[in-house]
């Protein structure tokens, strides 16, 4: 088993060390009071959240919506402060450690709610990684996660998503091939790092534009996700994949997110 941190900070900066991944990561540093403020005025809008947990737990999302005013979202809570000091003060009570600030994508929308999608990437052991399924996380009314459990969101597949989206008028087969492309590129940059993962599901994006964006990857996806899709036979092949791999390796692994 590696010894190596599967924090979402760490695998950022290994997929940052890709020439070809590093125009589809979003911008990230370590939480601290300077970063915060660099990309509050950067990017006007942008998230912060613990670098270590899963499903959505934490996530903030903080917003410049004019001058002087910033807007701050947990779960479906909005707080506002019109002093950027008492806004940082508020942040230090909230994030107290081992947290990251991230460039907020602007995500593509499903009647208004945003969506992003999980991809999943395996492998057989001796083979090469492959793209085992994907679907699309559409977010709960009024939340900026699209955590199922947590916001109250719905599953869809891409296809579907991608038609109810401002996308619609993109060619569908275009963007999926990105998505697939990017997300066998990421599993490739991470694999030699972690060789006792064989499963890794991504969680990518498509903004307004249709840009692809890599959002975070996780080693212990949450498989039963996919059976909340009319048609089982993705989760099938995914649980064929996994099955396989804990024979061979001996090891049951949990998966939980």
């Amino acid at each position: 088993m590696s010894s190596l941190s599967t924090s979402k900070w760490t695998k950022y900066k290994l997929l940052r060390k890709s020439s070809e991944l590093k125009m589809y990561l979003p911008e990230t540093a370590w939480l601290k009071e300077s970063t915060f403020s660099r990309m509050l005025t950067k990017y006007r809008e942008i998230i912060v959240k613990p670098t270590g947990s899963y499903g959505g737990n934490g996530v903030i999302r903080i917003r410049q919506t004019d001058l002087a005013t910033y807007e701050v979202q947990d779960g479906a809570k909005k707080k506002s402060f019109t002093d950027k000091s008492k806004l940082v003060a508020f942040m230090k009570k909230k994030a107290k450690k081992n947290h990251i600030v991230q460039q907020r994508i602007p995500l593509a929308t499903v009647n208004g709610r945003p969506f992003d999608m999980r991809v999943m990437v395996q492998r057989r052991p001796g083979s090469p990684w492959q793209v085992t399924g994907k679907l699309a996380k559409v977010a709960g009314a009024g939340f900026i996660v699209t955590n199922i459990r947590m916001s109250s969101g719905k599953v869809v597949t891409v296809e579907h998503a991608l038609k109810k989206s401002e996308l619609s008028s993109i060619n569908a087969n275009d963007l999926l091939a990105q998505l697939d492309k990017v997300a066998l590129r990421s599993a490739a940059q991470l694999g030699p790092s972690y060789r006792w993962v064989d499963t890794m599901g991504i969680d990518m994006a498509f903004d307004k534009k249709g840009n692809v964006w890599i959002i975070e990857v996780n080693f212990t996806p949450m498989l039963e996700l996919f059976l909340k899709l009319k048609d089982k036979s993705m989760f099938r092949k995914i649980k064929s994949f996994h099955r396989s791999s804990n024979s061979h390796s001996g090891i049951k692994s949990r998966y939980h997110k």
